[in-house]
């Protein structure tokens, strides 16, 4: 069983290194019992999916019944890569799109990062981490080197190549379990005061601070189960043809809640578009799908929406999760922000008060917040904005839903 101190800031450690090692050998057997060791002091263990350092990194986690996870790829073309490993079975798992959006899911998930013996890879992924380490000195995550191979790498690196004092000074290095748990417990009294930051925007994920409100944390952990069949393929045709229907293009239009950006890729073959995305995760899905698209990485209540800038605003399954005593604001802002004739499209939850529901997927349980629309509600609304109501409908699925569509005039 696990130990896990309540504040802690460093709480997941990401593994890197190489998928050909033997379950036979010493590095493997060290890196089992790193994991372990880790696990036993309630430290969760992210690695890659794969066999080799990662299978290592689960297997020790798994055998104190530690927390586990796993970012993996699965490839089409790249046949040097050794996609995901059956028997690497962690708590919870990541399906990434392609190298890349798996390695910034390892980096971003974790807090610390240990890299083990490994390839080329390896070294990308050491590269990526240390610099980042770097760019945000003094509340970056630590990264360990483990082994005493790594001594002769660095000096060489620091001989051949311009690698100053700060770069040096984010390097540990460590021989055993219990120094790996030395280094974090002081790297957590050095970067205490980060604890307080509240940060949003695609950099927060290399940045130590405190943890995100309730939906930015249930928006990451859906990203997890994203998949990239259903990729540019959105739930509400219906809804999104009628929205094209009002709205003529040639346009600008803003999506209000962007998500992994399905419904901005069905806009984008009629319009321009520009999304607002509150989940760096998401966003970053978003992006890979539409890279052409404006995409602001941004909480939409603080966001600045312009004025007399958009011809139509998509909200579909976003403003629900706004509290109370923001919705008189998003509403004000989406009316100034329109054109005149503009129209605004709201799909949202249909009920009363508000509450948090845990949406069980597979091995996680996603908190989430709602805040829960009469038509009452949505018309007083709309009028104090200055909106007219076009129309209101309820949709019953596996909740009740309301379609609403509203029309900007001055």
């Amino acid at each position: 069983m696990s130990d896990k101190p309540d504040k802690r800031l460093l709480n997941n450690i990401t593994f890197f290194g190489d998928s050909a090692i033997p379950e036979e050998s010493p590095i493997y057997k060290d890196i089992w019992n790193a994991a372990k060791f880790l696990a036993q002091k309630g430290y969760t263990i992210v690695n890659g999916g794969g066999p080799g350092v990662m299978k290592a990194a689960t297997d020790g986690a798994e055998s104190v019944d530690g927390n586990t996870i796993a970012i993996y790829w699965q490839p089409k073309l790249a046949s040097f890569f050794e996609g995901r490993n059956l028997a690497n079975v962690t708590d919870e798992y990541e399906t990434a799109s392609n190298y890349m959006t798996r390695t910034l899911g390892l980096i971003e998930k974790g807090d610390a990062y240990l890299v083990c013996k490994g390839g080329t890879g390896t070294v990308s992924e050491f590269g990526m981490v240390w610099a980042l380490a770097k760019l945000y000195y003094g509340c970056h995550k630590p990264v360990i080197l483990y082994g005493d191979f790594w001594d002769p790498i660095i000096e060489s690196l620091q001989t051949n190549l311009n690698i100053d004092e700060t770069e040096l000074a984010v390097l540990y290095q460590a021989n055993t379990p219990e120094q790996i748990l030395s280094i974090l417990e002081k790297h957590e009294l050095k970067i205490g005061h980060c604890a307080d930051k509240q940060i949003s925007g695609d950099e927060s994920a290399f940045i130590l601070s405190s943890r995100h409100l309730t939906n930015i944390v249930a928006y990451d952990q859906e990203a997890s189960s994203y998949d990239e069949q259903f990729a540019g393929k959105p739930v509400s045709h219906i809804q999104l043809d009628e929205f094209i229907s009002m709205v003529h293009p040639p346009a600008k239009v803003l999506d209000l809640g962007t998500g992994f950006g399905q419904d901005a890729k069905y806009l984008s073959t009629k319009y321009t578009v520009t999304g607002v995305e509150i989940s760096p995760k998401s966003a970053m899905i978003a992006k890979f799908e539409n890279p052409d698209m404006e995409l602001i990485v941004d909480d939409m209540v603080k966001y600045d929406f312009g004025k007399d800038k958009f011809k139509g605003i998509w909200a579909r399954n976003s403003l629900h999760h706004i509290e109370e005593q923001y919705q008189d604001l998003i509403f004000k802002k989406a009316f100034d922000a329109l054109v005149d004739d503009g129209i605004f499209y709201l799909v949202v939850r249909e009920g009363d008060g508000e509450k948090v529901e845990i949406d069980e997927r597979g091995y996680q349980k996603i908190e989430k917040f709602y805040h829960l629309y009469s038509k009452d509600e949505i018309i007083e609304r709309a009028r104090k904005a200055g909106f007219k109501v076009e129309k209101i409908d309820t949709v019953v699925r596996s909740h009740k839903w309301l379609n609403i569509i509203l029309r900007k005039k001055n």
